[in-house]
This record gives structure tokens, C-alpha cells and sequence, in this order.
């Protein structure tokens, strides 16, 4: 089982309006150029299915997910209901502070397959991480600063240590949009015949 952590912090940001944003996952192929597509269908006001397609090396990943809302605890939970994991679940979470909110992207994934888990797992979680970082930083825009690699962040703490990212500069958007283009596929591989 691999897992991936994301974290950030967005000073002055209203956390229910945050929450909000996040959730328009409708949004995620206009912000990030790996995702191919996302279909939502809201169910209710607190559940969300939604179907997945992501570039991933030089095919697409599938899955479809059912999403839980808690928006008294601005909290999601989403486990895969079908799709190319064998296990793919996880959370968002908007934490306030005293002077805005923390973000923390949380997910746990396995394929199933023992003889790739050491090739294909790794670079899964990388390009996830990637991904979840330039979408946070198109979403909430140059003041959202990430967490750096490797500093833990003590479950439900209100004021975890962070340092901005890019030594005091807001994200690098063209940094984070050069290395999701390097996992995007060229257009050769996306013809279709």
C-alpha cells in the first residue's frame, strides 16, 4: 500500500469557502493537464460519485470513487468503488487557523499487482503529488503555500510548522505545470485511431 500526504496552508482563507472550492472537482481537467476528465454526479448533499480518467505514463488510469461531505468538519472521504486500483481511498481536509485555513490531501493506494508494486507504485505517487500540488496552487491561488517534503504534520494540529514554498516566492506555477507536462502523454499518444 502506497500513500501520498499533501499539505498547505492558505492565510486569510475562509475555510467553508476553501471547502467549497475544493470539492468542484468538475474543475480539476481545466486546472491540471493529466486530468482527462472528471463526471460528477451529486447524489445527494453529501455524497458524490465521480468518475476519474488521469494520464499516466502512456496510458489512462480509470476509476470511480464515492465521495462523503462533511461540511460541519470540512471534511471529504473518498473510497474507489471501481477502477484500476485494487484499494484507492482517502481524504481532504480543511483545518482552520487563527488566520486562515490548512489543507491536507491524504490518499492510500495499492494495484494489486506484487510483481510492478516497486516500479509502478512510486512514480503513481509521485505524479499524484505533483498533481495535487499544482491543482491546490490553481485553486487557491498565490497566497496558498505548501508544506515541504518530509516535515510531519501532527494529525489535527491547528498551527503546524510550514515554510513557504520556493524559498518565500508563491508556487512556481510554471515549475508545477512543467512537471505535470512531463507526465501528461504527447499527441501522438492520445490519437485515437
Amino acid at each position: 500500500m502506497r500513500e501520498v500526504t499533501v499539505s498547505a496552508r492558505l492565510p486569510e482563507g475562509d475555510p467553508a469557502a476553501v471547502f467549497e472550492t475544493l470539492v468542484e472537482f468538475e474543475r480539476y481537467p481545466e486546472l491540471v493537464e493529466t486530468v482527462r476528465s472528471v463526471t460528477v454526479n451529486r447524489t445527494t448533499p453529501t455524497e458524490i460519485s465521480s468518475q476519474w480518467s488521469v494520464f499516466f505514463r502512456k496510458g489512462i488510469l480509470h476509476w470511480e470513487e464515492r465521495d462523503q461531505l462533511d461540511r460541519d468538519k470540512l471534511t471529504v472521504t473518498f473510497e474507489q468503488t471501481d477502477g484500476d486500483f485494487e484499494v484507492m481511498h482517502g481524504s481532504w481536509r480543511v483545518l482552520p487557523t487563527a488566520d486562515g485555513c490548512d489543507i491536507r490531501f491524504h490518499t492510500a493506494f495499492d494495484f494489486g499487482v506484487t510483481s510492478i508494486e516497486s516500479i509502478i507504485e512510486p512514480i503513481a505517487a509521485r505524479v499524484l503529488k505533483e498533481n495535487v500540488e499544482l491543482a491546490l496552487a490553481r485553486l487557491l491561488g498565490p497566497r496558498m503555500e505548501l508544506q515541504p517534503d518530509g516535515e510531519a504534520v501532527p494529525e489535527g494540529a491547528a498551527r503546524p510548522r510550514y515554510a513557504v514554498f520556493d524559498s518565500g516566492a508563491a508556487p512556481d506555477l510554471r515549475e508545477l505545470e512543467g512537471r505535470a507536462a512531463l507526465a501528461a502523454p504527447t499527441e501522438s499518444e492520445t490519437a485515437r485511431p
